[in-house]
């Protein structure tokens, strides 16, 4: 089943699965791409909120910082309302103590989250530097492996490479990507 959600980079996730699946990820049926936007705190404020929930074995405090809006959603295997409701287990705490350096480091940043399974997001992806305060990172699944584990089976792909088409792919065949 794909789903379309109408959501302005829907096209852009499809063409984001559909580029990994031509450089062998075959297993990579899902994107999400989120908006992320800063609510409260400078990158030391955050920092140590983020800091402070790891070492006491909490959830990080992601919104008190940040805002996360869906901006696309691509998937083979389920719809956007279903990815939607089921959000909260499928963006790992793994992705979510790293959503500081996901909006405050420079583009590109790839993020694991090595212990994900089934509909769990296996990766997270900035492509491309903040645009009007707003970071878009780009959440892959791959329901039958970890993606750093997909990685390893394939010898022969150079991350940047591999970005750089992404990048271009999601920003030259869908305009709407160039975010608004």
């Amino acid at each position: 089943m794909d789903s379309l959600s109408f959501l302005p980079g829907d096209i852009a996730a499809e063409h984001i699965v559909n580029h990994f699946q031509k450089e062998g990820f075959t297993g990579i049926t899902e994107a999400m791409i989120i908006r992320v936007s800063l609510k409260h705190g400078t990158r030391g404020e955050v920092d140590a909120a983020f800091e402070a929930a790891m070492e006491g074995d909490k959830l990080p405090p992601v919104h008190a910082h940040f805002e996360l809006h869906p901006f696309g959603h691509y998937a083979e295997s389920r719809s956007f309302d279903e990815a939607r409701l089921a959000i909260q287990s499928d963006f790992g705490s793994s992705l979510r103590i790293d959503l500081p350096r996901l909006f405050f480091d420079a583009a590109p940043i790839i993020i694991d989250d090595a212990l994900a399974t089934g509909t769990r997001y296996d990766a997270m992806v900035k492509l491309s530097d903040n645009i009007d305060g707003c970071a878009y990172a780009i959440l892959l699944n791959d329901p039958d492996s970890s993606f750093i584990e997909y990685l390893g089976t394939h010898h022969g792909n150079d991350w940047e490479q591999l970005l750089g088409g992404i990048t271009s792919t999601a920003m030259g065949l869908v305009p709407e990507f160039t975010l608004n």
